[in-house]
């Protein structure tokens, strides 16, 4: 299949992936963005644009089409997923502002908010009711403090996201070797 850019076809991806699968997705990223809306008391001020949400998973799969393609494999890791997906929100800005609060800071920099949630909710996989040991919240909010910083000021490649969940995968099993060895 020809995947040079002056030729490529996005019913391509259509074919390779399946209405179906592309519009769960979508879904999918919809409750996402809604739940974080509701979560932030947000639903006055932000909204989800439905065509920027839709061409971040128009994104997301025709990056997906090509590196399947590319390395000739048929499916990848759940790592990939959540860093090309956190890649295209960074990168298109599915959350709007519809009115603005000059005290809120985050408002600003809502999508880029939302981008740490969603893998930080990643990295806790199923134990989505894990409570972070008093002795170690000040690290905890320090790594999501850097972690926003990293999505709102540095230059942010869909690579450079899975090496960071990778490095985070290796050292959750690096605690729980450790763990297991005292």
């Amino acid at each position: 299949m020809e995947t040079n850019r002056k030729s490529f076809d996005y019913s391509e991806i259509l074919n390779s992936f399946g209405e179906e699968k592309i519009e769960d997705r979508y879904a999918n990223l919809y409750e996402y963005l809604e739940s974080f809306i509701k979560r932030h008391k947000y639903e006055d001020k932000v909204t989800i644009a439905n065509s920027v949400l839709n061409q971040v998973v128009i994104d997301y799969f025709a990056d997906i089409y090509r590196l399947k393609n590319f390395h000739h494999i048929e499916a990848i890791n759940y790592i990939k997923i959540h860093a090309y997906t956190a890649y295209w929100i960074l990168r298109r800005k599915p959350l709007q502002i519809i009115q603005d609060d000059v005290n809120d800071v985050n408002l600003a920099f809502v999508n880029e908010k939302f981008v740490a949630s969603y893998l930080i909710q990643f990295t806790r996989g199923e134990n989505d009711k894990v409570i972070i040991l008093e002795e170690e919240r000040q690290a905890y909010f320090e790594f999501v403090k850097n972690l926003e910083y990293f999505l709102r000021y540095r230059l942010v490649t869909p690579q450079m996201i899975e090496t960071m969940l990778e490095a985070y995968m290796a050292g959750k099993a690096f605690q729980k070797s450790f763990d297991y060895s005292e």
